[in-house]
Parts: structure tokens; C-alpha cells; sequence
């Protein structure tokens, strides 16, 4: 067995008083039905996909909108070590579940394996890509941390400032270089668009909010306060579509 995640889960932390608003707007577009809550509180639910294993999940937090991920493998306590020796560290523990943080500051679970690891296409606009976004002082050093934690392969990306983590058929990591020298962590969902003016159009009709346009990317704010972005990425393949 590999100490490496064979998949990852991404978690939409949203405000509890947004919950219902924000699962209702992802359901919509991602076109994925939510499962019934579950946890103490009803606090967690998965979209699931028409076919492919999940991995977008919703959960209801006290603070502000955010991401974690959580790392599925087969040898949990492996991958754990090997997190460990990377410089991460242990943030608290749920249940039987150990929650970390990278050296950046990310927060992120190890969990195991249940279910296929193979994500499905069908050509529609699809959430597919997480972005961590890192502060300029600590890029180095979360750059080798999740390119050693995943065994995934470090690819330079399309645009300056831009890294990726890439597995075949599965969600992939975005990693970006911001401009602001220190600070924690963060990330934010990415969805792969076949026709980002469209898109974008459908996404303010359900609530969204567009807080900057750019070359290949929109940038939107979800009820709840998801940050997130529209891409030009094909849907069907996750690439960037040249022009």
C-alpha cells in the first residue's frame, strides 16, 4: 500500500446560517444532488455526482467560508507519518479521524479509502480543480509539501505564479503564488466551463456575486461566501483551452 492519498475530498466550510442557501447553490450548478446531512448536527452532506465516486462535500462551520481537504488512502496511519516527517502538524482529532495543518497553515483530514478513485466527464461544466493559494513566503516550502504528501507530478501551469499537481482521471491541485509576502494558507474551488460568459450569466442569477474578470478566469463569491472561480479549462479534459 502507498503512504500517498489515492484520493481527495473537497470540503465547502460554510457559514451555519448560510447552509441550506449555499447546498441549494451548489446542487444547482454543479447539477449534482445533495445527500441527506448527516453528523451531530446534520452539519455534513455530499453532492453527489450521476456517476463517479463524490468528492465535493458541504459542511456547515461557526467561522467564515473556506476549504479543507480531506485525504482519502488505504494506510491512513502511513500517510499520517508521512505528513508528519513533511512538516505538518496535528491540528485536533474528530471521531477517529486526525485533522492537520500543512506548514503553510492548511487545514486538511486523513481519511480512508471508500469508494472508486476515477473522476467522470461528461463535457458539462464541472467543479474539478482545487486552488491553494499560498503566500509568496512560504511557496517553496508548500510547494514540496503537498508534491511530496500526494506523489502527484509538479507541472508548471499556463500562467506565471502557477503550479499544478497532477493525477490522471482524478481532481486535480492548483497551486498560485500570491503577490502578499506572508499569511496563512487558503484555497478556493475551481470549475472547468465550456462557456464562462454563460456561465457566469446563470451562476448571478442564483445568487452568485462576480468580484473580478481576468484573461481565463472569473472570479465569483457564492451565497455563503464561497470564493470561487470560473475557468476557461476544457470540461472534458481540465486543460486550459488555447485561444
Amino acid at each position: 500500500m502507498s503512504p500517498h492519498p489515492a484520493w481527495i475530498q473537497v470540503f465547502l466550510d460554510t457559514p451555519a446560517a448560510s447552509f441550506d442557501a449555499a447546498v441549494d447553490f451548489w446542487s444547482a450548478v454543479t447539477g449534482w444532488r445533495p445527500s441527506e446531512p448527516r453528523g451531530e448536527e446534520g452539519q455534513f452532506l455530499t453532492l453527489l455526482p450521476p456517476a463517479g465516486p463524490a468528492y465535493v462535500k458541504v459542511q456547515a462551520v461557526d467561522g467564515p467560508a473556506g476549504i479543507h481537504l480531506d485525504l482519502d488512502s488505504t494506510d491512513r496511519e502511513a500517510t499520517i507519518d508521512l505528513a508528519r516527517s513533511l512538516g505538518a502538524t496535528t491540528a485536533w482529532t474528530y471521531h477517529d479521524v486526525e485533522v492537520m495543518r500543512s506548514p503553510g497553515g492548511f487545514t486538511f483530514c486523513q481519511t480512508l479509502l471508500d469508494g472508486g478513485t476515477v473522476l467522470e466527464r461528461d463535457g458539462s461544466t464541472i467543479l474539478d480543480q482545487v486552488c491553494l493559494d499560498i503566500p509568496a513566503g512560504a511557496w517553496d516550502a508548500e510547494v514540496a509539501f503537498w508534491r511530496d504528501l500526494t506523489g502527484r507530478e509538479l507541472q508548471e501551469a499556463t500562467g506565471p505564479g502557477f503550479a499544478r499537481l497532477v493525477t490522471p482521471d482524478q481532481p486535480r491541485i492548483l497551486l498560485q503564488r500570491l503577490g502578499e509576502p506572508d499569511g496563512v494558507v487558503r484555497a478556493h474551488p475551481d470549475l472547468a466551463s465550456g462557456d464562462r460568459g454563460t456561465d457566469t450569466d446563470a451562476h448571478v442569477r442564483l445568487g452568485a456575486r462576480v468580484v473580478g474578470v481576468h484573461d481565463y478566469w472569473t472570479v465569483l463569491t457564492a451565497p455563503g461566501g464561497q470564493v470561487y472561480c470560473l475557468t476557461d479549462r476544457d470540461p472534458s479534459t481540465g486543460l486550459v483551452r488555447t485561444r
